[in-house]
């Protein structure tokens, strides 16, 4: 492999976010609506940002952007709460490493600029990733995040490795040919199985596991 960036999601891949992003969700839509919402109709709704998934779920721009703004102040409160430690240290030495050796590293997520921001600057990651890429209002826009990238930076498919934790992933990696490692540590088994199935190329259980694969490519690049 000729590795020259490694780029990364966000939720439930560097990090376990489930329980803050649904609690978000379900603050949003109850301040606005007056009555509380599902999980099983928000994960229905799930491939644009999160306004894009308060806008499906409400059909009504004015309230989905409103319902944001509400998720956003939740998201920034709840995050403090339940990440009191920080950034897990292990990940960030491992994140570290790759810039050390030399790669490029980008972050590629699916979420909205503004609760991404809110993370890296809460984790202090802003002057780790050489760029961010973020989700659309409108959908799932992965393969195109992926296409600009490689334009912005001058990277081909093959260079370029993704972690993420979905079936979404794999399939929007398979659509732009680019390598997907599957990382399962913060999901549960049926979804972890799911990838297995999926996946023919790599699958991380654990952060030893990523560790040692991301020195695998960097020991194979040297």
């Amino acid at each position: 492999m000729n590795i020259k960036a490694f780029v990364f999601d966000f939720d439930n891949t560097l990090l376990a976010s489930d329980e803050l992003v649904v609690r978000s969700f379900f603050k949003g839509y109850e301040k606005v609506m007056g009555k509380k919402v599902s999980i099983e109709e928000v994960i229905s709704h799930y491939g644009p940002d999160e306004e894009g998934v308060f806008y499906g779920i409400m059909q009504d721009r004015e309230k989905a952007n409103l319902a944001f703004k509400y998720y956003l102040e939740e998201y920034e409160s709840l995050e403090k709460e339940l990440f009191r430690d920080g950034f897990n240290k292990k990940y960030i030495n491992i994140l570290k490493n790759i810039k050390n050796n030399g790669y490029k590293l980008f972050l590629l997520t699916g979420r909205s600029k503004r609760s991404t921001i809110i993370s890296l600057k809460y984790f202090g990651l802003e002057e780790l990733f050489d760029d961010v890429y973020c989700g659309s209002f409108y959908g799932v826009n992965k393969p195109e995040s992926f296409r600009k990238l490689e334009k912005d930076y001058s990277l081909s498919n093959d260079e370029i490795i993704y972690f993420g934790d979905t079936m979404n992933d794999i399939k929007s990696c398979k659509e732009v040919d680019v390598k997907i490692c599957s990382v399962s540590m913060y999901i549960d088994e049926k979804n972890r199985q799911l990838l297995k199935e999926n996946n023919d190329f790599r699958v991380v259980d654990t952060l030893d596991e990523l560790e040692d694969f991301i020195g695998e490519i960097i020991k194979e690049n040297k």
